[in-house]
């Protein structure tokens, strides 16, 4: 991989991974395809050798966001590095709100599929004589899942907020810290300078004959 060509490796990619924007958002396989060919590109040349190929196809293989796609190029190419943060639209923004939503709201069938399957399955092999313990599980599973169908709205809404908060501060000037100004020396009290003043003008008057 070439410098030349890097400049096209990354609008290969769905998404510049190179965005912190994008960081969080999970990666297609045609992103991990990118990777895995550029990689193997630089093997062709002698850049990286046999082991160093393997294991970082094994890292790719393993990437699950546009940010876990950078390590394995970072020494391959002069522009790996995060470019400067550009603001990302609002239909930008309401894309990866969605997408996240799509992976809570996956996530929540999961987590109720799985556990009544495995649950009901048990208790109807052991006769489902007695009372129904399953519903234990489905009741707190199933309340979950409710939330997150009828709450989509609001999850997306609140990601989008998160995004634009995260977007603006990344986009705030970096303030450089200036030295604290010394606080100024406190007055000796008048009582106690008085006092010490007195003492001393006694000591110095000489006594009478």
């Amino acid at each position: 991989m070439t410098t030349g060509s890097s400049g096209s490796l990354w609008s290969r990619f769905e998404h510049d991974p190179r965005d912190p924007s994008y960081a969080g958002m999970r990666a297609s396989d045609r992103d991990r395809a990118v990777v895995q060919d550029a990689l193997a590109e630089a093997y062709a040349e002698g850049r990286i050798d046999r082991e160093e190929l393997d294991e970082r196809t094994t890292q790719v293989d393993a990437a699950k966001r546009y940010g876990d796609l950078l390590p394995p190029l970072q020494d391959l190419t002069v522009d790996a590095a995060a470019p400067a943060v550009s603001t990302t639209s609002r239909p930008d923004l309401q894309r990866q709100a969605e997408a996240h939503y799509i992976e809570e709201r996956n996530e929540a069938l999961m987590g109720f599929l799985i556990p009544n399957l495995i649950c009901w399955a048990i208790w109807f092999m052991t006769g489902h004589d007695g009372f129904v313990w399953p519903v234990f599980v489905l009741i707190p599973t199933g309340g979950n899942l409710v939330r997150v169908l009828a709450g989509k709205q609001s999850i997306v809404n609140r990601r989008v907020e998160k995004l634009e908060r995260k977007q603006a501060k990344a986009l705030e000037p970096r303030q450089v810290g200036t030295a604290k100004p010394s606080k100024p020396s406190k007055p000796a009290r008048q009582g106690s300078s008085d006092s010490s003043s007195r003492i001393l003008s006694d000591q110095e008057e000489p006594e009478e004959a």
